[in-house]
């Protein structure tokens, strides 16, 4: 296969399975010769921030000499962002070779009766790229949860970090704070180290001690008074965490508190014998970027694209709006069946002073006249639009500034037509 094709491939398998079967992805990996047995892993999860702290741990990882593997989900614009070593895409060729060899074990699986959904195939399609480059250490964001998830088939965790832990998924997680940290826990495993999230709601924070506890796993956790924000701006973040001061280009106070976990994670890996310089660590943070997340992709008038989906993500955009004194922005809001929607609405309220809602590209999203019914609730002035592109075109033209937000597929859509039309602060890699 092309890397063309085997992304074609993915995207035809089911997303879920109706009827998930655990031993589903143990067999696939069987039938690739246990290939994530031979990588070592810093696995996250949580319910925001594992794409942020897994971008700024590579980072580092990359910045200290270590061929290191990133493993992250979803993409925003592109599948390959999925899947990346050293900091950079895979080369030609790689992703279609690997995938020839996922897809005949899925063949076999199949004829079995079997069936192996995308994101278990993604997740060996992984392994086996990561294997096949040679990665000493692979950061793995977790897919959904964390015991039952895809990627928790792997046994060698050096580190285990558990990100803010709130309410999402619930259908599949538990609809208790405590009953979704547990599941999260299911990624620690003796003989890791845990790192976890410095302002985590009480009873998530009890779930984790008690775990690591019964694991015998030492809990690195960052000290609150040791974080501080020293400044922020829609152009900068400032911050320091216990004489690391960086200026980080991952935007919003919450980041502060990611940077204190990636740091905790890169000194435990110095624990376990790992060369990690405080200039590798210094370097990392401020090279660490994520697209999507709370995005400042212009500055006048702002120009802001985040994938907030979620009460918690909705309540840092709105942090960071409030804290730089950013007037009311104009709103292209579009989110997903099955998240809570009053959540995130009433998270954004006094941050927008028009919406525009649309329904994302794809099946599960709420329609443009729904959404905006919802959205009425809480804010004065809201429309439905038919488009993406007529919402955009209606936001920008009122000069007020746009923040795209709600969904990653609307996101990622919206960065591929704004950058297209060049409404953007050129170049995007760099403060």
């Amino acid at each position: 296969m092309t890397d063309e094709q085997a992304v074609a491939w993915l995207h035809s398998r089911k997303r879920l399975g109706e009827q998930k079967n655990p031993q589903t992805m143990a067999r696939l990996m069987g039938e690739l010769d246990n290939v994530q047995d031979t990588l070592s892993f810093v696995h996250i999860a949580g319910t925001n921030g594992k794409g942020s702290v897994a971008a700024m741990i590579a980072a580092i990882l990359d910045a200290a000499g270590i061929r290191t593997g990133l493993f992250v989900s979803p993409y925003v614009e592109q599948f390959g962002e999925r899947i990346t070593v050293a900091g950079a895409p895979l080369e030609p060729g790689l992703l279609g070779a690997q995938a020839e060899r996922v897809r005949a074990a899925a063949d076999r699986l199949e004829a079995a009766g079997d069936y192996a959904t995308e994101f278990e195939l993604v997740t060996a399609l992984g392994f086996c790229c990561f294997a096949a480059a040679g990665c000493e250490l692979v950061v793995l964001e977790c897919g959904i949860g964390g015991a039952r998830d895809a990627t928790n088939i792997i046994k060698n965790t050096k580190i285990a970090c558990l990100t803010r832990i709130g309410l999402d998924h619930t259908e599949l997680l538990g609809t208790t704070v405590e009953s979704i940290a547990a599941e999260k826990c299911g990624i620690l495993k003796p003989g890791c180290v845990a790192v976890s999230y410095p302002g985590q709601r009480p009873e998530a924070a009890a779930v984790i001690a008690a775990r690591c506890q019964a694991l015998g796993v030492p809990l690195r956790l960052p000290e609150p008074e040791d974080i501080k924000l020293l400044w922020e701006t829609l152009r900068e973040n400032h911050v320091d965490y216990g004489g690391y001061e960086v200026r980080l280009r991952l935007h919003g106070s919450h980041q502060a508190a990611n940077c204190a976990m990636a740091v905790e994670a890169a000194l435990g890996l110095c624990d376990l014998g790992w060369e990690i310089s405080d200039e590798a660590i210094l370097a990392g943070l401020e090279k660490a970027a994520l697209p999507a997340r709370i995005e400042v992709l212009r500055l006048q008038p702002p120009l802001i694209v985040d994938g907030a989906h979620n009460p918690d993500s909705a309540a840092a955009l709105a942090a960071l709006l409030k804290a730089t004194k950013t007037p009311p922005l104009t709103a292209v809001l579009g989110m997903l069946r099955g998240k809570d929607t009053e959540g995130v609405l009433s998270a954004l309220e006094g941050c927008f002073d028009q919406i525009y809602t649309v329904a994302p590209d794809t099946p599960r999203a709420i329609a443009a006249d729904e959404l905006a019914l919802a959205a009425a609730k809480h804010f004065r002035r809201v429309e439905a639009c038919a488009s993406l592109p007529q919402a955009l075109k209606r936001a920008e033209d009122r000069g007020r500034g746009t923040c795209v937000c709600g969904s990653f597929y609307l996101a990622g859509e919206a960065r591929r037509l704004l950058c297209a039309a060049g409404k953007i602060d050129p170049p995007l890699d760099t403060l």
